[in-house]
């Protein structure tokens, strides 16, 4: 289990501390910008490997252990990853990666209804399987994605405020990071024509895929029971 911390600490650390925390500037002045985003991209990498190798090497402390009640709870929070996730790749934002500027962005499809679909997408499928998986390893694990992926666009919104300054402002205005938060509040509107159909095809068809094969293909509970 020790192993497992170890490798979910460092995970937070890199992304706290280093790519959106005060290391980035000291860091960055001494490896430039492009080498700075390889080496933390391989890092990363590595981590999630080591990540995944010590949640399958740690052992079984059940809490709650696998209820089934709870299944139609992380169906449905799965349902909505899979439909996020997808979609969040095909409108040009600011907060995927840094790629573009917010001046060159205009708040439409899925940016309307937040920001950080993706991020909020890989949260999500952390708590849904916080929920189904219930042992310390998978509350370690998962809690810590879940965790990033929720709280972490708090992060990335002040480090692109400090990069895009009065660019970042205007973006934001337009935008939120609760999803519906800027629509609610009257800074937008929904329009569903702007939502993306490939994504939202590739959504649902990953759901599908994944009610059918999960079970065989990763283990832990489905919804789906094949006769």
């Amino acid at each position: 289990m020790e192993n497992l911390i170890a490798a979910c600490l460092l995970f937070l650390t890199m992304h706290w501390l280093v790519s959106g925390g005060p290391l980035r500037v000291p860091i960055v002045n001494i490896l430039g910008e492009n080498l700075f985003k390889i080496l933390f991209a391989l890092i990363t990498t590595i981590n999630l490997v080591w990540m995944g190798v010590a949640y399958s090497n740690a052992p079984y402390e059940p809490t709650w252990g696998q209820i089934t009640d709870l299944i139609p709870v992380t169906v449905i929070i799965m349902f909505v990853v899979c439909i996020m996730l997808p979609m969040s790749i095909f409108d040009k934002n600011p907060t995927l990666l840094g790629l573009v500027s917010p001046e060159n962005v205009k708040a439409k499809g899925m940016l309307r209804i937040t920001r950080h679909a993706g991020l909020i997408a890989l949260g999500l499928w952390g708590v849904a399987h916080f929920i189904a998986n219930g042992d310390w390893a998978s509350h370690i694990m998962f809690g810590t994605i879940a965790f990033e992926g929720l709280i972490g666009p708090l992060n990335l919104d002040r480090k692109y405020k400090a990069r895009y300054g009065q660019a970042w402002d205007k973006f934001a205005a337009q935008t939120s990071y609760l999803p519906m938060g800027a629509i609610f509040s009257g800074r937008n509107k929904f329009v569903l024509k702007e939502l993306n159909k490939w994504g939202l095809a590739l959504g649902i068809c990953l759901f599908i895929f994944l009610l059918y094969f999960h079970q065989d293909w990763f283990g832990g509970l489905c919804c789906l029971y094949k006769s």
